[in-house]
């Protein structure tokens, strides 16, 4: 018997879809229950998870830490020869900054400019900052390597703004576009996810209890396995018309610690609301994308890049409660992930196929596997 679900099956609290493109690697995420959480330079909207970085101070003494990072790039260091110039602009820079009178007047010269151009600017770019920097570079008896800052800010931008992950799920599994875009024009495949606690997304990591040589060494052994579930937060994303940013001297912290082990391993209570607000910034995305109805399961990284390989989640199988078949998924493709799942004897999980019921609409009947 043939069943048509009704139109338009969306988010009731609990119900989350992902649309998966029909190629080999499928297969393998089905068959290992896998999620794979993307980078920066893997998702289709080159605007997604980089977050602009802009200028605007609050207060005067947040004009310090715009010091520090413009003077530790202007002073050469560097063992190898420095040139006289350099010797000079150093010897400069060093006795302008034990001047307190002029660095108070440099400050407070900075923070007028920074907030006069507040008064019209909604965002005050790297661009814009260096403007005023140029502009006031008479205030200063050396020569500040804007250049240089510009690549160290730059390079922590790409650190900790671009280095985090994601893996995108969507209130809507008949979104006509969606399975034209995500799951290789109708050819794939949607998952259906129920969720238990609102907010929440279950994953579950296994390992061996044991390695014992002995029970290796056995022609038959049974080894246990040990599994652990643990619940994250999936967050809805929000749409807008600009791109998010963040606040450079709000950011100093986590800027001027890249180092820090606990900011790395995110334990120590003052770096959550960084992660935190980068997170909230990673669930923005601009209006043209509003169409997908997104929720996001996120991965802050302060640390080093991490390989494909260890950006691969896996989902407890009681989550998944539907798989839903493109209006082109050829029929020995459906018997192959049903045998997939069959294996576990699962009575949880409902298979379906799209039916077109207008030029952009879609429903869905029941799909049962039958023996040829």
């Amino acid at each position: 018997m043939t069943e048509t679900l009704p139109l338009n099956k969306t988010l009731t609290m609990n119900l989350l879809y992902k649309y998966r493109p029909l190629n080999d690697l499928l297969f393998k995420e089905l068959y290992y229950q896998e999620l794979y959480f993307s980078s920066y330079s893997e998702l289709n909207d080159p605007l997604d998870l980089s977050v602009r970085i802009e200028f605007r101070p609050t207060e005067i003494n947040q004009i310090e830490s715009l010091f520090w990072f413009l003077f530790k790039t202007t002073l050469k260091i560097s063992p190898e020869k420095i040139a006289d110039n350099e010797k000079l602009n150093n010897r400069k820079l060093l006795a302008f900054n034990k001047n307190k009178k002029l660095r108070t007047v440099y400050k407070e010269l900075l923070f007028d400019k920074l907030n006069q151009l507040a008064l019209n600017q909604e965002f005050i770019s790297f661009d814009k900052l260096e403007n005023i920097l140029l502009s006031t570079s008479n205030a200063i008896p050396f020569k500040l390597d804007i250049s240089n800052f510009q690549v160290e800010i730059k390079r922590l931008t790409t650190k900790f703004l671009e280095n985090s992950y994601i893996t995108c799920f969507s209130e809507r599994n008949d979104n006509f576009l969606m399975w034209s875009h995500y799951a290789s024009k109708h050819y794939g495949i949607c998952l259906e996810f129920t969720l238990e606690n609102s907010g929440l997304f279950p994953y579950k990591i296994s390992k061996y209890k044991n390695h014992n040589k002995e029970e290796y060494l056995k022609r038959i052994s049974e080894r246990q396995v040990e599994e652990t579930i643990f619940w994250e937060r999936i967050g809805k994303v929000k749409y807008q018309d600009k791109q998010p940013y963040i606040n450079f001297f709000d950011f100093i912290p986590v800027f001027d610690n890249e180092y820090d082990c606990d900011l790395i391993g995110i334990s120590k209570g003052w770096v959550h609301e960084y992660a935190y607000e980068l997170e909230n910034a990673f669930l923005t995305k601009t209006t043209p994308w509003a169409y997908e109805n997104e929720w996001r399961g996120i991965n802050i990284n302060f640390d080093e890049r991490k390989d494909p390989e260890e950006r691969i989640y896996h989902y407890p199988l009681e989550c998944l409660t539907g798989i839903y078949f493109g209006m082109r998924t050829p029929e020995e493709i459906k018997k192959r992930i049903y045998k997939i799942f069959n294996r576990y004897h699962t009575q949880n999980i409902k298979y379906f196929t799209c039916i077109p019921i207008s030029g952009d609409k879609l429903a869905f009947k029941n799909w049962e596997y039958y023996n040829e």
